[in-house]
């Protein structure tokens, strides 16, 4: 097979000229595969521009997913190959997100929906992350049990990576797909804008280009989500600790561990 392009959970490999199969690294839970599966099934149902799910299989004992293949590049790189269209781009970025959110999720009604519930995400993931001490991790979900609830599409790791451009904005990698409050999600693009480190495998050039625009980048995207949103500043900030906390649980470098760490001890003093 032809491998398309990797990531840190993920290989994808062509399957003839209109599907992929995206397949998940050795020791990737199979409930998060199916999981992902069933949100992107939820997602066709809705309308969004995300590519079909086809079918589950195994594959050289791995785990993965027959995709509908979608012609585009990320985001990211469109923005590296033209950076005049930064701004351009990044406000679509954020309208993107924006539709997202208008989607209200009424689980009753879709039929076996799996999808979880942002609050519990988070307290699951604050639970599981090894860097905090459980003193730490009781208070932050307290804390997190204060916010607003929210009955919300959720895309969960909403980044310009996982964003492709080309005849329709396409969004994919729906695995974190949840219920919940857009502030929440807002908070997460913005602090992977702020400390997310690239795979290693990215080319070199989209890594210098990316630290050179994150800060654009995150700026123009608030801007303008909050314009078409509706939302407050604050309304946002207040989920920058839980969303950092639960950071921490998943499989990211050190360098960035250590900028969420030093990020929360600021907040929490």
């Amino acid at each position: 097979m032809d491998k398309i392009s990797e990531g840190r959970t993920a290989e994808v490999f062509a399957q003839g000229q209109d599907k992929i199969l995206k397949l998940y690294r050795n020791g990737f839970p199979m409930e998060a595969v199916k999981y992902e599966y069933e949100v992107n099934r939820i997602v066709a149902l809705l309308g969004i521009p995300a590519p079909r799910a086809y079918d589950l299989m195994d594959f050289d004992h791995k785990k993965g997913i027959v995709f509908e293949r979608i012609e585009g590049s990320t985001l990211l790189r469109r923005c590296v190959q033209s950076p005049n269209e930064l701004h351009h781009l990044t406000r679509e970025f954020a309208d993107l997100h924006d539709r997202i959110h208008k989607y209200e999720l009424d689980l009753e009604h879709i039929e076996g929906s799996p999808v979880f519930h942002q609050k519990v995400v988070l307290a699951q993931n604050i639970q599981n992350a090894p860097h905090l001490s459980e003193e730490v991790k009781e208070a932050i979900i307290d804390y997190l049990k204060s916010l607003p609830d929210g009955n919300r599409l959720c895309h969960g790791d909403f980044h310009p990576e996982n964003v492709l451009i080309g005849e329709r904005n396409w969004v994919i990698d729906w695995m974190t797909g949840m219920i919940g409050n857009p502030a929440g999600d807002v908070a997460r693009t913005l602090l992977l804008f702020r400390f997310g480190m690239m795979p290693d495998e990215a080319p070199h050039r989209v890594k210098e280009a990316f630290e050179q625009m994150r800060e654009t980048i995150s700026e123009v995207y608030l801007e303008q989500y909050l314009s078409s949103s509706g939302l407050q500043r604050n309304d946002i900030d207040e989920w920058m600790l839980p969303i950092a906390a639960a950071r921490l649980s998943e499989w990211i470098p050190d360098e960035e561990k250590d900028h969420l760490l030093n990020f929360m001890e600021k907040r929490m003093k």
